[in-house]
Protein backbone atom coordinates (compact mmCIF):
# COMPACT_ATOMS: atom_id res chain seq x y z
CA UNK A 1 0.00 0.00 0.00
CA UNK A 2 1.26 3.44 -0.89
CA UNK A 3 1.97 5.46 1.82
CA UNK A 4 0.22 9.44 1.81
CA UNK A 5 3.22 11.10 0.94
CA UNK A 6 3.83 7.96 -2.13
CA UNK A 7 0.80 9.16 -3.50
CA UNK A 8 1.25 13.02 -3.00
CA UNK A 9 4.73 12.16 -5.08
CA UNK A 10 2.68 10.96 -7.87
CA UNK A 11 0.03 13.59 -7.92
CA UNK A 12 3.02 16.29 -7.80
CA UNK A 13 4.77 14.64 -11.03
CA UNK A 14 1.71 13.78 -12.71
CA UNK A 15 0.60 18.01 -12.21
CA UNK A 16 3.68 18.84 -13.56
CA UNK A 17 3.57 16.79 -16.14
CA UNK A 18 0.05 18.04 -17.50
CA UNK A 19 1.36 21.26 -17.34
CA UNK A 20 4.78 20.92 -19.12
CA UNK A 21 2.83 18.98 -21.70
CA UNK A 22 0.01 21.70 -22.29
CA UNK A 23 0.61 23.61 -26.01
CA UNK A 24 -0.14 27.08 -25.93
CA UNK A 25 -3.89 27.02 -25.84
CA UNK A 26 -3.35 25.12 -22.75
CA UNK A 27 -4.62 22.07 -24.62
CA UNK A 28 -2.18 18.94 -24.08
CA UNK A 29 -1.68 16.57 -27.09
CA UNK A 30 -1.32 13.48 -26.52
CA UNK A 31 2.34 13.65 -28.49
CA UNK A 32 3.07 15.94 -25.80
CA UNK A 33 2.75 13.15 -23.69
CA UNK A 34 4.01 10.38 -25.63
CA UNK A 35 7.14 13.01 -25.39
CA UNK A 36 7.67 13.20 -22.16
CA UNK A 37 6.85 9.29 -21.13
CA UNK A 38 9.53 8.68 -24.17
CA UNK A 39 6.70 6.03 -25.71
CA UNK A 40 5.24 5.28 -29.03
CA UNK A 41 1.36 4.65 -29.41
CA UNK A 42 1.35 1.57 -32.06
CA UNK A 43 -2.40 0.12 -33.40
CA UNK A 44 -2.49 -3.86 -32.95
CA UNK A 45 -5.31 -6.47 -32.74
CA UNK A 46 -5.86 -7.11 -29.48
CA UNK A 47 -8.42 -8.63 -26.68
CA UNK A 48 -8.39 -5.13 -24.62
CA UNK A 49 -8.23 -1.73 -25.66
CA UNK A 50 -4.90 -0.88 -24.23
CA UNK A 51 -1.53 -2.44 -23.00
CA UNK A 52 1.32 -1.11 -21.96
CA UNK A 53 4.92 -2.68 -23.04
CA UNK A 54 8.50 -1.92 -22.46
CA UNK A 55 10.84 -1.70 -25.70
CA UNK A 56 13.97 -4.29 -25.68
CA UNK A 57 17.09 -2.03 -25.85
CA UNK A 58 18.19 -4.09 -28.65
CA UNK A 59 14.91 -2.98 -30.73
CA UNK A 60 14.97 0.47 -29.19
CA UNK A 61 16.06 2.30 -32.55
CA UNK A 62 12.66 0.67 -34.24
CA UNK A 63 11.13 2.77 -31.81
CA UNK A 64 12.92 5.95 -32.18
CA UNK A 65 14.62 5.45 -28.97
CA UNK A 66 11.62 5.65 -27.09
CA UNK A 67 11.44 3.32 -24.15
CA UNK A 68 7.72 2.16 -24.00
CA UNK A 69 5.24 1.52 -26.32
CA UNK A 70 1.15 1.74 -26.02
CA UNK A 71 -0.43 -0.35 -27.84
CA UNK A 72 -4.25 0.07 -28.32
CA UNK A 73 -6.46 -1.99 -29.95
CA UNK A 74 -7.04 -1.73 -33.65
CA UNK A 75 -10.42 -2.53 -33.76
CA UNK A 76 -11.48 -0.32 -30.80
CA UNK A 77 -9.74 3.04 -32.12
CA UNK A 78 -8.86 4.20 -35.54
CA UNK A 79 -6.19 6.47 -36.03
CA UNK A 80 -3.08 7.04 -37.85
CA UNK A 81 0.04 8.94 -36.58
CA UNK A 82 -1.15 12.35 -38.64
CA UNK A 83 -3.80 12.21 -36.60
CA UNK A 84 -1.92 12.03 -33.34
CA UNK A 85 0.61 14.53 -34.75
CA UNK A 86 -1.79 17.11 -35.48
CA UNK A 87 -4.03 16.98 -32.53
CA UNK A 88 -5.56 20.00 -31.07
CA UNK A 89 -8.00 21.60 -28.84
CA UNK A 90 -9.85 22.17 -32.20
CA UNK A 91 -9.64 18.70 -33.64
CA UNK A 92 -8.65 15.89 -30.51
CA UNK A 93 -8.29 12.70 -30.85
CA UNK A 94 -11.54 10.62 -29.47
CA UNK A 95 -12.42 10.94 -25.35
CA UNK A 96 -11.87 7.60 -24.70
CA UNK A 97 -8.45 7.20 -26.65
CA UNK A 98 -6.90 10.27 -25.01
CA UNK A 99 -7.75 8.70 -21.15
CA UNK A 100 -6.57 5.09 -22.32
CA UNK A 101 -3.29 6.37 -23.24
CA UNK A 102 -3.48 8.50 -20.38
CA UNK A 103 -4.21 5.75 -18.48
CA UNK A 104 -1.23 3.51 -20.00
CA UNK A 105 1.38 6.22 -19.16
CA UNK A 106 0.89 6.85 -15.45
CA UNK A 107 0.71 3.17 -15.33
CA UNK A 108 4.31 3.33 -16.48
CA UNK A 109 5.30 4.99 -13.32
CA UNK A 110 4.94 2.19 -11.52
CA UNK A 111 8.06 0.76 -13.48
CA UNK A 112 10.39 4.10 -13.21
CA UNK A 113 9.26 6.17 -10.31
CA UNK A 114 13.17 7.37 -9.86
CA UNK A 115 13.42 8.61 -13.75
CA UNK A 116 10.93 10.96 -12.41
CA UNK A 117 12.17 11.96 -8.95
CA UNK A 118 10.35 10.16 -6.34
CA UNK A 119 11.54 8.04 -3.70
CA UNK A 120 8.99 5.40 -2.78
CA UNK A 121 8.45 4.20 1.32
CA UNK A 122 5.15 2.62 1.78
CA UNK A 123 5.08 0.44 -1.22
CA UNK A 124 8.57 -1.47 -0.30
CA UNK A 125 7.25 -1.61 3.27
CA UNK A 126 6.50 -5.41 4.17
CA UNK A 127 6.89 -6.41 0.51
CA UNK A 128 9.39 -9.69 -0.95
CA UNK A 129 7.89 -9.77 -4.08
CA UNK A 130 8.72 -6.78 -6.90
CA UNK A 131 5.43 -7.58 -8.67
CA UNK A 132 3.32 -6.82 -5.59
CA UNK A 133 4.95 -3.59 -5.42
CA UNK A 134 3.94 -2.25 -8.95
CA UNK A 135 0.38 -3.97 -8.59
CA UNK A 136 0.06 -1.93 -5.46
CA UNK A 137 1.72 1.17 -7.39
CA UNK A 138 -0.55 0.80 -10.08
CA UNK A 139 -3.79 0.44 -8.36
CA UNK A 140 -3.09 3.60 -6.18
CA UNK A 141 -2.31 5.59 -9.35
CA UNK A 142 -5.08 4.77 -11.95
CA UNK A 143 -6.81 8.03 -10.86
CA UNK A 144 -4.23 10.65 -11.86
CA UNK A 145 -4.94 9.81 -15.60
CA UNK A 146 -7.46 13.40 -15.17
CA UNK A 147 -3.91 15.10 -13.71
CA UNK A 148 -2.53 14.86 -17.01
CA UNK A 149 -5.40 15.74 -19.63
CA UNK A 150 -5.91 18.66 -17.95
CA UNK A 151 -3.46 20.50 -16.70
CA UNK A 152 -3.54 22.52 -13.68
CA UNK A 153 -2.88 25.50 -14.99
CA UNK A 154 -5.39 25.26 -17.85
CA UNK A 155 -8.05 24.10 -15.36
CA UNK A 156 -7.33 27.21 -13.18
CA UNK A 157 -7.23 29.64 -15.86
CA UNK A 158 -10.59 28.53 -16.78
CA UNK A 159 -12.10 28.28 -13.85
CA UNK A 160 -10.94 31.81 -13.12
CA UNK A 161 -12.68 33.39 -15.84
CA UNK A 162 -16.10 32.92 -14.48
CA UNK A 163 -17.84 35.64 -11.90
CA UNK A 164 -20.78 33.24 -11.24
CA UNK A 165 -20.90 29.31 -10.61
CA UNK A 166 -20.25 27.16 -13.59
CA UNK A 167 -23.49 26.05 -15.56
CA UNK A 168 -23.86 22.58 -17.01
CA UNK A 169 -23.33 24.44 -19.96
CA UNK A 170 -19.70 25.79 -18.93
CA UNK A 171 -19.16 21.99 -18.15
CA UNK A 172 -19.87 20.65 -21.15
CA UNK A 173 -18.02 22.84 -22.85
CA UNK A 174 -14.74 22.52 -21.08
CA UNK A 175 -14.30 18.73 -21.28
CA UNK A 176 -14.76 19.17 -24.51
CA UNK A 177 -11.96 22.11 -25.32
CA UNK A 178 -9.84 19.60 -22.90
CA UNK A 179 -10.82 16.12 -25.13
CA UNK A 180 -11.98 14.25 -22.06
CA UNK A 181 -14.98 12.50 -20.93
CA UNK A 182 -17.84 13.70 -18.55
CA UNK A 183 -16.02 11.01 -16.30
CA UNK A 184 -12.50 12.28 -16.54
CA UNK A 185 -13.60 15.89 -16.17
CA UNK A 186 -15.99 15.21 -13.19
CA UNK A 187 -12.99 13.26 -11.65
CA UNK A 188 -10.01 16.31 -12.42
CA UNK A 189 -12.26 18.47 -10.47
CA UNK A 190 -12.42 15.92 -7.73
CA UNK A 191 -8.25 15.62 -7.75
CA UNK A 192 -8.29 18.83 -6.51
CA UNK A 193 -6.80 19.28 -2.86
CA UNK A 194 -9.12 19.93 -0.07
CA UNK A 195 -6.87 23.07 0.32
CA UNK A 196 -6.49 24.11 -3.46
CA UNK A 197 -7.77 27.94 -3.93
CA UNK A 198 -9.79 27.24 -7.16
CA UNK A 199 -12.25 25.63 -4.72
CA UNK A 200 -12.81 28.76 -3.36
CA UNK A 201 -13.42 30.79 -7.40
CA UNK A 202 -16.40 31.75 -7.78
CA UNK A 203 -17.15 28.89 -10.36
CA UNK A 204 -16.89 26.02 -8.06
CA UNK A 205 -18.55 27.93 -4.96
CA UNK A 206 -21.53 26.34 -4.04
CA UNK A 207 -21.31 23.80 -6.20
CA UNK A 208 -22.25 19.83 -7.20
CA UNK A 209 -21.44 18.28 -10.42
CA UNK A 210 -22.80 14.62 -11.31
CA UNK A 211 -23.79 12.10 -13.81
CA UNK A 212 -27.24 10.80 -14.95
CA UNK A 213 -28.14 8.35 -17.52
CA UNK A 214 -31.96 8.22 -19.00
CA UNK A 215 -34.08 4.63 -18.60
CA UNK A 216 -36.55 5.95 -21.26
CA UNK A 217 -38.14 9.47 -22.46
CA UNK A 218 -39.53 10.18 -19.19
CA UNK A 219 -37.44 8.48 -16.45
CA UNK A 220 -33.67 9.33 -15.33
CA UNK A 221 -31.34 7.82 -13.01
CA UNK A 222 -28.44 9.50 -10.78
CA UNK A 223 -25.16 7.85 -10.83
CA UNK A 224 -23.46 7.78 -7.57
CA UNK A 225 -20.15 7.94 -9.38
CA UNK A 226 -17.90 10.35 -10.12
CA UNK A 227 -19.96 13.57 -8.02
CA UNK A 228 -17.99 16.36 -7.03
CA UNK A 229 -19.72 18.90 -4.19
CA UNK A 230 -17.98 21.98 -2.82
CA UNK A 231 -20.81 23.58 -0.68
CA UNK A 232 -19.68 26.29 2.18
CA UNK A 233 -19.80 24.73 5.56
CA UNK A 234 -19.45 21.38 3.88
CA UNK A 235 -23.73 21.35 4.28
CA UNK A 236 -24.79 19.50 0.74
CA UNK A 237 -28.32 19.07 -0.51
CA UNK A 238 -29.57 15.74 0.61
CA UNK A 239 -29.62 14.05 -2.24
CA UNK A 240 -26.31 14.26 -3.58
CA UNK A 241 -25.34 13.02 0.22
CA UNK A 242 -27.29 10.14 -0.34
CA UNK A 243 -26.47 9.17 -3.64
CA UNK A 244 -22.80 8.53 -2.51
CA UNK A 245 -24.57 5.28 -1.42
CA UNK A 246 -27.03 4.89 -3.60
CA UNK A 247 -26.15 4.33 -7.73
CA UNK A 248 -29.28 4.87 -10.01
CA UNK A 249 -31.01 7.04 -7.63
CA UNK A 250 -34.27 7.93 -9.72
CA UNK A 251 -34.67 11.25 -10.18
CA UNK A 252 -38.59 11.18 -9.98
CA UNK A 253 -37.75 11.06 -6.22
CA UNK A 254 -36.17 14.04 -6.02
CA UNK A 255 -37.73 16.50 -8.26
CA UNK A 256 -41.65 17.18 -8.59
CA UNK A 257 -41.23 20.51 -11.12
CA UNK A 258 -43.47 18.38 -14.09
CA UNK A 259 -42.20 20.67 -16.61
CA UNK A 260 -38.32 20.09 -15.63
CA UNK A 261 -36.64 17.54 -17.58
CA UNK A 262 -36.37 15.00 -15.19
CA UNK A 263 -39.92 14.81 -14.34
CA UNK A 264 -40.58 14.51 -17.88
CA UNK A 265 -40.62 17.92 -19.05
CA UNK A 266 -39.27 20.06 -21.03
CA UNK A 267 -36.97 22.20 -19.66
CA UNK A 268 -33.66 21.93 -18.96
CA UNK A 269 -33.24 23.80 -15.20
CA UNK A 270 -35.41 23.87 -12.05
CA UNK A 271 -35.38 25.59 -8.64
CA UNK A 272 -36.45 24.11 -5.25
CA UNK A 273 -35.45 24.61 -1.96
CA UNK A 274 -33.48 21.20 -0.86
CA UNK A 275 -33.31 19.55 2.56
CA UNK A 276 -29.32 19.90 3.26
CA UNK A 277 -26.74 18.79 5.59
CA UNK A 278 -23.63 16.81 6.56
CA UNK A 279 -22.86 13.22 6.09
CA UNK A 280 -22.90 13.43 9.89
CA UNK A 281 -25.38 15.66 11.30
CA UNK A 282 -28.21 15.16 8.74
CA UNK A 283 -30.90 17.61 7.24
CA UNK A 284 -30.06 20.87 9.45
CA UNK A 285 -31.82 23.52 7.42
CA UNK A 286 -33.24 24.08 4.28
CA UNK A 287 -31.26 25.79 1.30
CA UNK A 288 -32.61 27.33 -2.54
CA UNK A 289 -30.98 25.50 -5.29
CA UNK A 290 -31.18 25.33 -9.26
CA UNK A 291 -30.34 22.47 -10.91
CA UNK A 292 -29.37 22.20 -14.67
CA UNK A 293 -29.12 19.13 -17.11
CA UNK A 294 -27.08 18.33 -20.51
CA UNK A 295 -29.74 18.48 -23.43
CA UNK A 296 -28.84 14.58 -24.21
CA UNK A 297 -30.32 12.07 -26.18
CA UNK A 298 -32.81 10.35 -24.28
CA UNK A 299 -32.12 7.08 -25.69
CA UNK A 300 -31.86 4.89 -22.61
CA UNK A 301 -28.84 4.59 -21.70
CA UNK A 302 -27.74 8.08 -22.99
CA UNK A 303 -25.69 9.66 -20.12
CA UNK A 304 -25.92 13.40 -19.41
CA UNK A 305 -24.56 16.15 -16.75
CA UNK A 306 -26.14 17.08 -13.94
CA UNK A 307 -25.12 20.75 -12.14
CA UNK A 308 -26.59 21.50 -8.96
CA UNK A 309 -25.77 25.30 -7.14
CA UNK A 310 -26.97 27.38 -4.50
CA UNK A 311 -29.78 30.00 -5.63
Amino acid sequence: MLSRSDLEQFAKVCTGIGNAAADGSGFVPIRNLLDRFQAKLVAHPMLVEGMLASVNPEHARRFGGDKWVVLLDSETYAFNEQDVQQESANDPLPSRLRNTVAHELVHSLAFRPSEFGMRLRGAAVGRKNGSDVVEAIEAETERFSPLLLCSAKSLKNYLSSFRRTLSVTDISKARRWFGVSREVMINRLRLLPPDDDSRNLPALRNFGIGIGTWKSQTEALLRSWPLFVNFDRNIVPRFLLELRNQDMLPASQIFSDPNFALSGGQRSTTTMEAESGTLRSGVIERIPISCSVEPTSRNSGSAFLIVVHKA
